[in-house]
């Protein structure tokens, strides 16, 4: 790559990622000091995508296949599960925290993996806290899905954690990406 074109590529990355970071940060500390508001706020957010995926799959029925039972028994099951989950986020909070236990051990694995694959210049060290912090982040969620009284406590409280985490992370991905600039910018001299 040309060095215009290089020079271009990280300054984008870099401003992009500090601001990305910030934003991730404000709703992590939303979530740490707001937890039960913030986990019943993410049920009442997927109830909501479930609602209008219903609503879309029942369109795709209606235009591909109308005659398709399964189509449109796809449809409503996803529509009165959006539904349920708007009028009384409580009761899919047990569901959902039993996904993001599955997302976080998803997460921690790929931020493993993520800090294997970076260049020396980068603190390695903010991929693999992240991991750690998903991974025993799985487990809690693991142990307390079944009451849903803890799981919409404690799905705000992963929100905000796992968003401040990788703020942090995003963060100093950016500052890495300064290194590397810089390094290739003497380099190339």
């Amino acid at each position: 790559m040309n060095y215009p074109a290089r020079k271009a590529f990280y300054q984008k990355y870099i401003v992009h990622t500090k601001r990305l970071a910030i934003a991730f940060l404000l709703f992590g500390l939303l979530g740490i000091f707001f937890p039960s508001f913030f986990g019943l706020t993410v049920a009442a957010f997927v109830g909501w995508l479930l609602f209008f995926s219903g609503i879309y799959a029942g369109y795709t029925t209606y235009q591909t296949d109308k005659t398709s039972i399964w189509g449109w028994l796809k449809s409503l099951l996803l529509i009165i599960t959006g539904i349920l989950m708007i009028l009384n986020p409580h009761l899919g909070t047990s569901a959902l925290a039993i996904l993001m236990a599955v997302y976080l051990f998803v997460d921690s694995a790929l931020n493993f993996m993520l800090g294997f694959n970076l260049k020396p210049a980068i603190n390695k060290v903010w991929p693999f806290l992240n991991g750690v912090v998903s991974a025993i982040l799985g487990v809690i969620f693991l142990l307390y899905a079944p009451n849903p009284l803890y799981s919409s406590w404690l799905l705000g409280l992963y929100v905000g954690i796992s968003l401040l985490f990788d703020a942090i992370m995003m963060y100093q991905l950016s500052r890495g990406a300064d290194k590397i600039y810089v390094e290739e910018l003497i380099v190339e001299e």
